[in-house]
């Protein structure tokens, strides 16, 4: 994926990365990873001898050292999300325009020409 702005080539994050890579996406150097996984603030998984780190456990070191405490997530059930899904269908005319699109995108793929 390209950036377009500075052109640059952008990767989209892992679900699951190395150290290595957690490290690039937290900016911090590869010895600070294993300490916060040593010492138990950042979850990972040892499969042999590698660590393998998930992205949500990262994004969650993040918001437990965040800032400001007074800013916090919200819960949601089951059902509200249930709500959200059903709120967000597309119907009628909206519902015609997105199956319109998905089939011009289906006949003629980004990049084929």
């Amino acid at each position: 994926m390209d950036n377009a702005v500075t052109g640059m080539k952008m990767e989209r994050p892992r679900a699951v990365m190395t150290p290595e890579q957690a490290a690039d996406y937290l900016q911090v150097n590869r010895e600070t990873i294993y300490r916060y996984i040593k010492d138990g603030r950042l979850i990972a998984s040892k499969l042999g001898r590698a660590y393998r780190i998930p992205r949500n456990s990262l994004d969650l070191l993040l918001w437990s050292t965040r800032t400001r405490d007074d800013i916090t997530l919200r819960d949601y059930t089951g059902a509200d999300i249930e709500g959200f899904i059903e709120d967000d269908r597309l119907t009628g005319e909206a519902a015609q325009i997105a199956s319109k699109f998905r089939r011009l995108l289906e006949t003629n793929p980004a990049g084929g020409g």
